[in-house]
């Protein structure tokens, strides 16, 4: 079985576009010592065979491919690709998302720096800051619509925050895989919010670090709303609406069986942050262009351009 550090698991179905994208970004990392796990989940074998083969050369073995014959979903295909490897530490790396080069880098070194004998609470794993960026499909390319920091507000990682809802996507969590082990794998059971289930789990009992730079990019397709192509919040908006109450209710009543206040009391409590921030998400976006546009035009005023 494979040992590298790192096991980066790309789960993908039916999205060759995207996938080709995802794996030139695990390949231009400047950090090397990483097997990429590929999980088909039920997509077309020979699509994700296309797109790998001009790409052998380069992964130089680091890639293993498992081609699910049927879906077994997100959280499933999280589970089968970090069993495939032997590694120190995990990233789910999705097929719509990608990397700047200095990721792995600065996840691993932050990792062997504080993980030390001697701290008291040893950390379960680190973020970096995200760049949502909105892009569109335009037949066979992806066109950059608009990008904005998704969560560069964070200055460090907070369980309460967190039980309010989800402050940092996959793509930009590296976390060591025995903590994977000891606090459960990725729920499969769950169709949505699989990922927040297992951030709040490790962060439950372990510390998580923050690079506070914007090394992960985390990409919407908004204008999608059907189809392999669609992002999950969007096109399934609908069901994680539904599923996060089902699961506000489920820890809730973990809490009342135990008569002690958990993660139930927080996720419930944190909801209505959560819902003001909401509201409040699209003024903020409007105060930010904003403040960017009068920056622009001081600049102007400044360094106003010659005439010719």
């Amino acid at each position: 079985m494979n040992r590298a550090r790192v096991t980066v698991v790309t789960r993908t179905k039916n999205r060759a576009i995207l996938l080709e994208r995802a794996i030139h970004s695990v390949l231009e990392q400047k950090f090397h010592d990483w097997t990429h796990v590929i999980v088909n989940d039920g997509g077309d074998a020979e699509e994700v065979h296309r797109v790998l083969a001009p790409n052998l050369d380069a992964y130089k073995g680091r890639i293993v491919v498992i081609n699910n014959p049927a879906s077994v979903g997100m959280e499933a295909a999280s589970n089968i690709g970090i069993r495939a490897c032997s590694s120190e530490f995990v990233v789910i790396h999705d097929d719509d998302d990608s990397w700047e080069p200095g990721f792995l880098a600065s996840c691993v070194e932050f990792m062997d720096s504080t993980n030390k004998p001697q701290l008291d609470c040893p950390y379960g794993g680190v973020v970096t800051h995200s760049l949502r960026v909105i892009e569109e499909m335009d037949g066979q390319d992806v066109r950059r619509v608009e990008a904005e920091p998704f969560n560069a507000w964070m200055s460090s990682i907070s369980l309460f925050r967190l039980a309010a809802g989800n402050t940092f996507p996959p793509i930009s969590f590296l976390f060591r895989r025995d903590v994977w082990e000891e606090v459960g794998c990725f729920r499969e059971e769950l169709p949505v919010l699989g990922d927040w289930d297992f951030h709040l789990r490790v962060c439950a009992r372990y510390e998580i670090g923050l690079v506070p730079k914007l090394l992960a990019n985390y990409h919407h397709r908004t204008t999608i709303q059907s189809g392999d192509y669609g992002n999950t919040v969007f096109v399934a908006d609908a069901k994680h609406r539904a599923y996060e109450n089902l699961y506000r209710n489920e820890l809730l009543r973990r809490d009342l069986e135990t008569g002690k206040p958990g993660l139930g009391f927080l996720v419930n409590l944190g909801s209505s942050f959560e819902l003001l921030h909401r509201q409040l998400w699209p003024m903020e976006r409007v105060l930010q262009k904003l403040r960017s546009n009068f920056l622009i035009r001081r600049l102007a005023r400044m360094f106003p351009r010659e005439k010719r």
